[in-house]
């Protein structure tokens, strides 16, 4: 047998009477290095991942592999905060330099995770040396990415799986990553992902769908499914009934002359944006440009916006007004929320019919769009009936009746990422921030988010600054655009 072949036979994974994978069988030798394992959302992607990474036995059926290969999984969400020893839910703390005495440094941890002394040319490699002393959850979300990969590389994996290593990553990185691993050619590569974003010509692609494999086929025959249906409109009727904003201020967002400094590293230089009432906006930049830092301003996790001339929401910063004053106005969806939401458990936990501790197994998908009237993450306080009709009437504009009595755990991803939508929108805020919002949704999904989000912006007039890597995903109704370049507006 090839030294890292891998061959699965006849692979089933259940949950009670839930049915994740059924019947899959595949064999992976040496004339595909490469294998891109794709699908729709709830397919079964993640899970094969995990059985093929080790990290997860099967309810039946058999993965031949190497007794000794070793074998890796990078994640779609990384563990830095419990490496760190943190268990806050509070997400702007890595705006701050406090409570970062346990937290690694990024070198600190590749070499602790090393099996070599090649840490420096695999930060290299994946374009993270020069941040090498910065801690692990003051980094970007592309830079934590990036880092992830990293780690494991220094382990010299014979096996490596990547879920979703694109996503996050602009287009620059997307093509480093692209080359770096089209150079390990003695790694069997399972990358869990679109195949238009992976893009690796010389991969073998499996497709699943409803936990079976629907296709298996080389990339130059690969065309992804054109029939996909049309996003849905949502009906006026039920937007008529939606409360407007509590408060119509001019000036929502008012930066002059702003700057921020981390660490001694100064991370934003200059910043002159005003965002008006009503305007939709597009905040682009590679990784690591500024565009987190810039958005934590906004949303008063940052403890810099005291020292900086801003004005949010017709008041300037530092005028009385109180953190959970500002947050009361805004609506926010990140992957970075959407990780602190689950208090940490990582991706795993949001595979339908997979095993969750019980901490957070008794959250539903209404809990979550409640959660929203008090900015509360990974539980909601109690709400009069009137509120629990308007998380209702949520479920409803997003043709999401049927999660009704559902967990959070037992959506989709993509359904996931809607009732985070609903969460944000529920308290009518003057102003919505979107960081990264179709991450890891796939094509169908994507385009209905993007879909109703236009719809809503539109109807609803809704003030809106959206932060995307990828062009194409960018709504309709967006009209001004903010870039920044290492730190400066572009």
């Amino acid at each position: 047998m090839h030294k890292n072949k891998l061959s699965a036979h006849n692979i089933s994974v259940k949950s009670g009477t839930f049915i994740i994978i059924n019947d899959v069988s595949f064999c992976i030798d040496e004339a595909s290095n490469t294998t891109i394992i794709c699908g729709g959302a709830g397919s079964g992607k993640t899970t094969l991942g995990r059985i093929i990474a080790g990290e997860l036995e099967p309810s039946s059926g058999e993965l031949e592999c190497r007794e000794d290969a070793k074998r890796i999984m990078v994640h779609q969400q990384d563990n830095f905060m419990s490496l760190s020893g943190q268990r806050s839910t509070y997400y702007g703390q890595r705006y701050e330099n406090q409570g970062m005495d346990n937290c690694p440094s990024l070198l600190e941890y590749l070499t602790k995770v090393s099996d070599s002394d090649g840490v420096q040319d695999v930060m290299q490699k994946m374009n993270i040396a020069h941040i090498s002393d910065r801690k692990l959850l003051q980094m970007s979300n592309g830079e934590r990415k990036r880092t992830q990969i990293a780690a494991a590389l220094v382990q010299k994996p014979d096996v490596l799986v990547l879920d979703q290593a694109f996503v996050g990553l602009d287009a620059d990185s997307r093509k480093q990553l692209r080359e770096i691993l089209k150079q390990l050619i003695d790694i069997t590569l399972i990358i869990i992902g679109e195949p238009e974003l992976v893009a690796i010509e010389d991969a073998t692609i499996i497709e699943l769908a409803d936990g079976s494999i629907s296709r298996q086929i080389p990339f130059r025959e690969y065309s992804s499914d054109e029939s996909i249906v049309s996003p849905k409109q949502i009906s006026e009727s039920l937007l008529d009934v939606l409360p407007m904003p509590h408060e119509q201020p001019k000036v929502i967002i008012g930066m002059k002359k702003v700057d921020v400094t981390i660490g001694g590293k100064q991370i934003l230089k200059n910043i002159d944006w005003q965002v008006l009432n009503g305007e939709q906006w597009a905040l682009l930049g590679h990784n690591g440009a500024g565009k987190s830092t810039l958005l934590s301003l906004v949303t008063a996790d940052n403890p810099q916006d005291y020292t900086n001339d801003l004005i949010l929401f017709d008041r300037k910063r530092g005028s009385g007004e109180s953190i959970w004053d500002i947050k009361s106005k805004i609506g926010f969806v990140s992957p970075e929320l959407h990780q602190y939401f689950l208090r940490g458990d990582g991706i795993a936990n949001t595979i339908p019919g997979m095993s969750m501790s019980s901490k957070y197994s008794s959250l539903t998908c209404l809990d979550v769009i409640l959660s929203g009237f008090r900015d509360e993450i990974g539980f909601a306080s109690e709400v009069s009936e009137l509120k629990k009709t308007q998380a209702e009437h949520w479920l409803n504009i997003l043709h999401l009746q049927h999660l009704h009595d559902r967990l959070y755990t037992e959506a989709s991803l993509g359904e996931q990422r809607l009732l985070l939508l609903a969460r944000a929108l529920i308290k009518s805020p003057a102003l919505l921030i979107l960081d990264e919002p179709c991450q890891g949704l796939d094509r169908s999904q994507k385009r209905l988010f993007v879909s109703l989000l236009n719809q809503l912006c539109i109807c609803l007039h809704t003030t809106m600054v959206y932060v995307t890597h990828l062009q194409d995903e960018i709504p309709p109704c967006v009209s001004k655009v903010i870039e920044l370049r290492a730190g400066e507006i572009a």
